[in-house]
């Protein structure tokens, strides 16, 4: 099982720390997609425009990380990892092993949603907390230790066996169907590091030194990353922010959809955000209740509903799984899925709630193969 006591001790613990990377990411996107959802149509335009973004790069994560575990010869699973749990969260749900990252809860788009986003993405590479030495101190640090590992347990031949064993399931640029960034192949020790790059560079698990960067300075190191499969990688236009503009990580998005405010060029991004405002509305939201269970709603009409939706879920999770393993055309299954979703978790917000006269139900993301 996975502990931050020690350095990954061989090539299985290290296969552990992967499945749990896919999990990170997987545990990130509903919660960010509740707030989107819940945004009432029309309004918080440029806050939606962020979560949707950072949506999309959580889903390049989860793909990054899925080729880096296939190429030293793991298989992504959703269930039990080793004597630890399944990757896939139940909300509310901590991260198991980082224990500055929040409880990750489902709810409305809020302040005390964006509190717990900027948190989530908070850059640091913070070792073990001196409290509980089982546990990293940060996103950065696991992410760090997985680098070591990857250089300390994955000579040649294991790349090598994994392509023989892991044959057809590496996902490729042209399979992957949105967002920023690069979907990396990974073939060697060197992709391998960068895939790893990509998702610290883009969010979860950026350096500490990134908060004494300018906002100008923080556009171009994100924009620009050299080293990488293909040369040099360019934001594309989902970077782009309002005001025209580009912020690189999703950390310092965030930051300015809780303030309200963009950053200056010229300002330092571990400041809160002084520049330009905003918009935001914190009413122009539809009133989900915390953390929705379709159980609460047994014996209601709310019930099926509920149900449809996590199914809906599970459904989506599964083809994103299935891609990992071997079927890489189940990507496009899971875009007709993320539809189907969205368009279930709108009608959940949609209903009032049975149980509360002044709330909706919302979609409670629950897999229903735990």
């Amino acid at each position: 099982m996975i502990t931050a006591a020690r350095p990954i001790a061989d090539l299985d613990e290290l296969r552990e720390h992967l499945q749990y990377a896919i999990g990170v990411e997987l545990t990130t996107i509903p919660a960010y997609l509740c707030a989107l959802y819940t945004i009432e149509e029309g309004t918080n335009t440029a806050a939606y425009d962020v979560i949707q973004s950072v949506v999309l790069e959580e889903m390049l994560h989860m793909a990054l990380a899925a080729n880096v575990l296939n190429a030293i010869g793991g298989v992504p699973s959703t269930g039990p990892v080793g004597d630890g749990p399944s990757p896939v969260p139940v909300y509310p749900t901590k991260v198991p092993f980082i224990d500055k990252i929040p409880e990750i809860h489902l709810q409305r788009f809020s302040k005390a949603a964006l509190d717990e986003f900027v948190a989530i993405e908070f850059p640091d590479d913070t070792s073990a907390t001196s409290a509980d030495e089982q546990q990293y101190g940060s996103i950065g640090a696991f992410y760090e230790a997985i680098k070591v590992g990857l250089r300390e347990h994955c000579p040649h031949d294991v790349f090598d066996a994994a392509k023989v064993s892991r044959a057809g399931c590496q996902l490729t640029p042209d399979q992957y169907y949105g967002g920023a960034g690069s979907l990396i192949e990974v073939v060697d020790l060197r992709t391998a590091l960068d895939a790893i790059e990509e998702i610290v560079t883009e969010g979860e698990g950026a350096p500490s030194e990134v908060l004494d960067q300018t906002a100008d300075e923080h556009v171009v190191s994100g924009a620009e990353t050299p080293g990488r499969l293909t040369g040099s990688h360019s934001v594309d236009d989902l970077d782009v922010l309002p005001g025209g503009w580009k912020m690189y990580s999703h950390y310092a998005r965030f930051a300015e959809v809780r303030a309200g405010r963009h950053f200056r060029p010229d300002q330092v991004i571990g400041e809160p955000p002084e520049g330009d405002v905003l918009p935001t509305d914190w009413r122009s939201v539809r009133p989900m209740p915390l953390d929705p269970k379709a159980e609460t709603y047994r014996g209601t009409a709310a019930y099926a509903p509920m149900v449809a939706c996590n199914e809906a879920y599970t459904a989506l999770v599964d083809a994103i799984y299935r891609s990992f393993n071997g079927e890489p055309d189940a990507l496009r299954d899971a875009v007709h899925l993320m539809y189907d979703l969205k368009y279930r978790a709108a009608a959940l917000l949609n209903t009032p709630s049975p149980l509360d006269d002044e709330g909706t139900l919302g979609p409670g993301f629950e897999y229903l193969r735990q």
